[in-house]
């Protein structure tokens, strides 16, 4: 498909002072768009551009400057489709944490969904609504609630023993991360891993734990927010694979998990992960810089966009973090400077490592 053209693109500011839609203009036809602006008001004030296409909004990352071009400045747009297909998971997070008061454990779940296709996987009502993914929880879950992030909890349904999102899903990774809370009696608890998982990790609070599935090995244990966590990884996992998790029956209970700052630290360095994992395995092309543009997506991009593209998405995820801890903020700042030089290699450009902090 060619450029977006004659198509409305909006610049947006996003402050503590005010916010709302401050610009608005159409795509030309080769797609691109131009704003002029002067940022003003509050510091914290973010700024980005967004267009719908197809019924689904898309935005670019935060604008990290008045002069904002090429990779900074695009939209990518997607046609939709109906038509259900399974979407890969890249990474599967699942913290299990000391029993409360009341005997009940606080299970996080985190997935990061990769959808592979050129178009936006959409719900479609037939008899029934038809989820654009769902994945099976146990039967004895209680107050399931879907966490912030990329889904809105309207588009969040769990019933019958499943968790189900109904919002679109645009070509790339898109994090689902729900909490539940399960009585200890549950466990030992099955678990099938439906789709299987490129990454797979398993946490949890309590050292006597154990993990037990094809392919799982215990590694080094990890601490997030002032938590100490025993950790299971297991890598390439197959679909419909079976997991075991054994706790210890009675325990002293825990102190309530602290769940937003929690799921911040581990959605970001799940992302982290992952982005090495795709660069290590992404064959190397000739890349070239890209006219900033709003365009519908192209099949086998080249290293250099898909780096690009990484950038944009470790600035978007990093700027959604309230107060990043020091640890969140130093992982940031490491990985983005990888990026950035293995783009100007790619590039055939020197790199400077002033500009990628």
């Amino acid at each position: 498909m060619g450029p977006a053209a004659n198509v409305w693109v909006t610049l947006h500011r996003v402050g503590s002072d005010t916010a709302g839609a401050i610009d608005s203009t159409r795509s030309d036809a080769a797609g691109r768009y131009r704003f002029r602006y002067v940022p003003r008001g509050a510091g914290d004030a973010v700024y980005f551009a967004s267009s719908t296409w197809d019924g689904i909004a898309y935005f670019t990352a935060p604008l990290r400057s008045a002069n904002a071009r090429d990779d900074a400045a695009e939209i990518t747009v997607f046609d939709t489709t109906s038509r259900t297909f399974p979407l890969t998971v890249k990474g599967r997070h699942l913290i299990v944490s000391r029993p409360d008061s009341t005997d009940r454990r606080t299970i996080v779940e985190v997935f990061e969904l990769s959808n592979d296709s050129l178009k936006a996987l959409v719900s479609v009502d037939t008899t029934t609504l038809r989820p654009t993914w769902s994945v099976s929880i146990p039967a004895t879950a209680m107050d399931v609630r879907v966490n912030d992030g990329d889904i809105s909890p309207n588009a969040f349904v769990a019933s019958n023993g499943r968790a189900s999102v109904y919002s679109p899903i645009a070509p790339g990774i898109k994090q689902v991360a729900f909490t539940y809370k399960l009585p200890n009696s549950s466990f030992p608890l099955a678990l099938t891993s439906e789709d299987g998982a490129v990454v797979f990790e398993v946490l949890l609070e309590e050292p006597q734990g154990s993990v037990s599935g094809q392919g799982f090995t215990a590694v080094e244990p990890v601490s997030l927010e002032g938590r100490n966590f025993k950790r299971s990884l297991a890598q390439d996992l197959k679909p419909d694979t079976r997991i075991v998790i054994e706790l210890p029956s009675t325990g002293t209970p825990g102190r309530n998990l602290y769940i937003a700052a929690l799921l911040a630290a581990i959605g970001f360095m799940m992302l982290l992960v992952l982005s090495r994992s795709m660069q290590r395995t992404a064959s190397k092309r000739a890349g070239a810089a890209i006219t900033p543009s709003l365009r519908p997506r192209e099949s086998e991009a080249p290293l250099a966009d898909r780096l690009a593209q990484e950038i944009a998405a470790l600035d978007a995820t990093y700027a959604r973090q309230q107060e990043p801890s020091a640890s969140v903020q130093q992982a940031y700042t490491t990985r983005r400077a990888e990026l950035r030089a293995a783009l100007a290699a790619e590039l055939g450009q020197p790199f400077d490592s002033s500009e990628s902090k």
